[in-house]
């Protein structure tokens, strides 16, 4: 839950999902975020307090701007655990939503919450688009899978699904992060791809930080081929000519 049961850090523990998941597949070790992680970046990103109210009373308890907490994380980290860069994605665009997940392996999603997708989550039930239900306020969660039906997401502790349609009606901005550990690993894989260090030096153009991947390895230039030895080349003429008058097969 990371304390999302009680508060309304959701954007914060959407993170502390994400790093659980990152981790995992970049290193094989799960970094596992505490409560108090997770509520120190909210605090420190919207000035939440719990001594100044109990849950639903609390008035500094109100969300946070999902930019303002990928800042934070990229900036300060969450439980020792940082990302290098993060992007805004097109929701009305499922191609690239699609993608996004396939590459990064997650999004971050924020959305308008409607009261139905409660009772849709607690019964078990993929979260759909219920004519009539009131948005109750926003949310965020992880989206770490997809099929043609929908995005498989996780959120209170929990795995779950909303579909296609629920995505198109109520979902208003998606994120994806490049974190660290996965630039490491994919590092193995992209160095020397020019398509991969020009994104890092976009990033450095829109921040004025240094390029955090590696500058392509030019290819090796190919080695010459060997002149052929003209005395080798006699010898093989003449084998020919010997294995043509006595019918022979040549291999030359």
């Amino acid at each position: 839950m990371y304390g999302n049961d009680e508060w309304g850090d959701c954007v914060f523990a959407e993170i502390g999902h994400a790093v659980n998941q990152l981790t995992w597949y970049a290193t094989g070790s799960e970094v596992e975020p505490t409560d108090d992680d997770i509520l120190t970046g909210y605090s420190a990103v919207t000035g939440f307090n719990p001594n100044a109210g109990p849950p639903g009373d609390n008035p500094t308890d109100n969300g946070t701007y999902v930019q303002d907490a990928l800042t934070y994380w990229r900036t300060t980290g969450i439980a020792g655990h940082k990302i290098v860069a993060y992007a805004s994605l097109d929701v009305a665009n499922l191609d690239e939503i699609r993608q996004a997940i396939n590459l990064f392996g997650n999004i971050s999603i924020g959305m308008n919450f409607p009261a139905s997708a409660m009772n849709q989550f607690n019964a078990g039930q993929t979260w759909d688009v219920v004519r009539g239900a009131k948005v109750e306020g926003g949310h965020c969660v992880l989206a770490g899978a997809y099929d043609k039906d929908g995005v498989g997401i996780v959120t209170w502790g929990a795995e779950t699904k909303m579909t296609w349609r629920f995505w198109t009606r109520y979902v208003d901005e998606a994120w994806v992060v490049l974190d660290a550990d996965g630039l490491k690993k994919a590092g193995v894989y992209f160095t020397g791809a020019p398509s991969f260090y020009a994104l890092g030096q976009e990033f450095a153009e829109l921040t004025g930080e240094k390029n955090p991947i590696p500058s392509p390895v030019p290819s090796p230039p190919p080695s010459p081929t060997p002149s052929a030895d003209p005395r080798l080349v006699q010898v093989v003429a003449l084998m020919n000519g010997w294995a043509h008058d006595n019918n022979l097969p040549t291999g030359a």
